[in-house]
This record gives C-alpha cells, structure tokens and sequence, in this order.
C-alpha cells in the first residue's frame, strides 16, 4: 500500500465521520427545536441538504409527503395560482353565504374589516359560545353595504368551529350556492403561530384586492372547494388519516360515500375553505348531534372534529 493511497482513504473517513457528526448534530437541533418552527427549519434543510439525509428515517418519511403532495395526488386536486388567472368579466348570480365561527369576539373587527370589501352580495351566519358577544358582534357588522343578513347561533364549545357549522348551520347552507366557512384561529399555549395562519387563511379566501374573491367565485363553477395551499410553518407529515381513518371511515359509511384508504390526504389545513354547497351536500345533510362532538379538553388530534376537517376533500371528491 503506498502512503498516498493511505492518506486518501484516511481523508475519506474523516469526511465520512464529518459527515455522520453534521447528520447528527442537525437532526438533534431539528429534535428540539419547537414546533412550529422545527418543521420550517426541517424543511429547509431536507430539501437544501438531500445528500447529506438521505439514509435518514427522518428524511425518507419527509420525502414520502413531500412526494405525494407533489405528484401523487388525486389530478381532480390542482393548485392554481389565481394572480395568472384572468379576472372573470361576469359572475353568475349565486346566493352565497360565510359561516363564522367567533370564539374570540375580539378578533371580530378584523373580520369585519376584510368583509367591507366583499365584492357581492351575502348573507353573514354567525356562531359563538358566548350570549354576550350577540350585541357587540352585530354592531361590528352593521353597514357592510353587500351584507344582506345577518344570522347569530349561540352554541356551547363542543367541535370547535366545524361543530357549530355543521349542527348548527348544516341544514340552512343547503339553501345557498356556495359557503365559506371562516373562524377567529389564534394563538394559543400549543400553537403559537395562531395568530399568522389565522391571518393568511382569511386573507387567501376573502381578499377582494385584484379580484381575488371574484376568481374564486369563478373556480366555484368548476370546483366543489377552493381553500389556500398548506400554511408553510405546519407539519407535512400530519396531513394523513392517521388515528383518524376509523372515525371518518364510519363517518363515510354513514353519509354513504366510498370510504378512505390510509396515507396521506389532501385537505383545508385549519378547516377554512369556500364550497360549492353540492359538493359537501353529504356532510351537511348528515344529522350530526351536539354529542356526537367530544367536550373540549385542548385536543390536538384523534377527535371527529379532526376526522371531518380531514373529510372535507374526500367528501367533496366523492360528490364529483
């Protein structure tokens, strides 16, 4: 063996050792940095760094979602970027209701705000868990000039905002053509980007500045959901059925439409969307009871609140 030789494969050890200790050392910041921000840092890195993770457990699972929400979805799924799409010249008259789900009354001026500027007209359905906020919320919407009427639920706090919409505003959204379903997301102990998902959900579906609302009214036509992409400081690799296939295989039986397979899923990440109302007809029409929702104990998962948000695009592709 000549010295060269041995220097050379020395030196690739040594890179093989950096190596293992760089993986090493990244992957333990991405352990304890906390969410939501690891998923951005994970991100990052992962599609920066492929070669550097790619016998990683960590990396091979990111890659999995990564793959399937780039080019394994089903082709009825587009995305559609609405600034390189033209503003329609007319819109159908359709009757349209937004659902709000207002569990923070404080955060009612901002919605009354974006909706100053909606472009039609449309009836405002209101719930909320507090008696008290029925006086303060309709002064907030008084003088919206497209509001044509405005509806108030009281509802305890069972099924968080897809709750109230569906026992209680399910049977009165099968009169309109299409719905959006908004609510006050925010920050809370467990998720601290509350706040900016909140603001970029609301934004994505009711900001009428270059006609973006109307281009969604458009896609409704064609569409049975439009909702914004995934926020980008959310977990990927959460967007499955998981636990949740049970409940909203059961779910799907009763409704009486195919039932999903396990994997990964496309859905309204923070279940705030607008639907064509026959698309989610089976889900409005199901008779879902104040019980059939779980007392709130800060859940993070595993609840049927959960196993609907996931439902929604299912639902809505089964109506095809």
């Amino acid at each position: 063996m000549n010295r060269d030789s041995y220097l050379l494969r020395k030196m690739r050890s040594a890179r093989t050792r950096l190596r293992h200790q760089l993986q090493h050392w990244l992957l333990r910041l991405l352990e304890i940095t906390p969410a939501p921000w690891r998923f951005a840092l994970r991100n990052f890195l992962f599609k920066h760094g492929a070669p550097l993770f790619s016998r990683a457990k960590a990396y091979i699972q990111w890659q999995a979602a990564v793959k399937y929400f780039d080019t394994q979805r089903s082709p009825k799924i587009q995305i559609i970027d609405l600034s390189k799409i033209p503003s329609p010249t007319s819109i159908p008259a359709k009757k349209i209701a937004i659902q709000a789900h207002i569990f923070y009354s404080d955060l009612a001026p901002e919605l009354a705000k974006v909706l100053t500027q909606f472009p039609v007209p449309f009836d405002l359905l209101i719930s909320t868990p507090d008696s008290q906020n029925e006086e303060f919320l309709h002064s907030q919407f008084q003088g919206i000039s497209n509001l044509e009427n405005l509806k108030f639920l009281i509802t305890p706090n069972r099924g968080r905002d897809l709750g109230p919409l569906l026992y209680g505003f399910g049977k009165q959204l099968l009169n309109y053509d299409y719905f959006a379903h908004i609510h006050t997301k925010k920050s809370s102990t467990t998720n601290d980007i509350g706040n900016v998902w909140r603001q970029y959900l609301i934004q994505g579906l009711l900001d009428s500045s270059q006609d973006r609302t109307l281009k969604i009214l458009g896609l409704l036509e064609e569409y049975g959901l439009v909702y914004p992409q995934k926020f980008p400081l959310i977990d990927v690799q959460n967007c499955q059925w998981g636990e949740n296939l049970t409940a909203a295989t059961a779910l799907c039986k009763a409704m009486q439409i195919t039932a999903p397979g396990p994997g990964y899923i496309e859905f309204p990440t923070g279940s705030m969307f607008w639907a064509k109302t026959a698309a989610l007809k089976s889900l409005l029409e199901h008779s879902f009871a104040l019980d059939d929702f779980e007392v709130e104990a800060g859940q993070t998962d595993h609840t049927i609140m959960h196993a609907i948000e996931r439902s929604l695009t299912h639902s809505a592709l089964a109506q095809a």
